[in-house]
């Protein structure tokens, strides 16, 4: 069972996590019990028979009923009748991009059917994908089998499932891009209205994220000082601004200022 027990890129402290409420898993347990947890057919999408005998295994004693076989690709999948009871399981670990092709052809052709990728690390843009193919869930091939078995309880019941550390990737990707890069969008030290103000160079940087409604400690983490020292220079801006609160300051850098691609480095006297 390699493929289940590889190690993921993440700390032992996040493996394992799942964006799943307490609530959604109490909800997922009435549920089963409510319809006398129906048999679910799971079907491996891989070449690695030892990834079917995992689950297999893993699955022993539940409601999931392992395939003897495992389809090397989608396309080889038979029809289906019932697909509402039907989950399939794809092997991402080798080739995720790959995963994302097997995940659209069994939407295709299995529409109700549920489908779980199975890898021992993710990429947000890849789970992405794979998610706008019709993908329900996403889980690591490390976790606890209780997890895994509760995880797949979830998706039979039509919640998604994303391990923890995709949905912190994803959140610090939104991070990255909700605030432009100094190089980027810096403002143009030549205006009469810096200058007049006597900003300097790094307050009018501060400025851009400020307007930008970026809170101290993403400035001081994209521009590599400490909150204090981002606090010091938020409370120059704000007197020389004439501005009550950052919220004003933002207003005023809106209104005021002109923006350039073209860094402009020195202080404004």
């Amino acid at each position: 069972m390699g493929a289940l027990t590889a190690q993921s890129d993440f700390s032992a402290a996040r493996k394992g996590e799942f964006i799943m409420s307490l609530q959604s898993l109490n909800q997922s347990r009435r549920a089963l019990q409510a319809h006398d947890e129906p048999s679910v057919q799971v079907v491996p999408i891989c070449s690695n028979s030892l990834l079917r005998l995992g689950l297999e295994n893993i699955l022993s004693d539940t409601h999931f009923v392992v395939s003897h076989r495992a389809y090397d690709g989608a396309s080889e999948v038979p029809g289906i009748q019932d697909e509402t009871s039907v989950l399939f399981i794809i092997d991402g670990s080798s080739h995720l991009n790959d995963a994302v092709d097997q995940v659209r052809h069994l939407r295709t052709h299995s529409p109700t059917a549920k489908i779980v990728v199975l890898a021992d690390r993710f990429q947000a843009d890849t789970v992405a994908a794979a998610w706008e193919a019709g993908a329900n869930g996403f889980c690591l091939s490390n976790i606890k089998r209780d997890i895994l078995i509760r995880s797949l309880e979830l998706v039979m019941l039509g919640e998604a499932v994303l391990p923890f550390s995709v949905v912190l990737s994803a959140m610090e990707e939104l991070a990255h891009h909700a605030v432009p890069k100094a190089a980027e969008a810096t403002w143009n030290l030549e205006n009469s209205e810096l200058k007049g103000r006597k900003l300097s160079g790094r307050e009018a940087e501060i400025l851009i994220y400020l307007k930008e409604g970026a809170p101290n400690k993403v400035i001081a983490r994209k521009l590599k000082l400490s909150e204090a020292t981002v606090k010091v220079h938020v409370k120059a801006i704000l007197k020389k601004v004439g501005a009550g609160n950052r919220t004003q300051a933002a207003l005023w850098a809106a209104h005021n200022l002109s923006t350039t691609a073209d860094a402009c480095g020195g202080e404004v006297t």
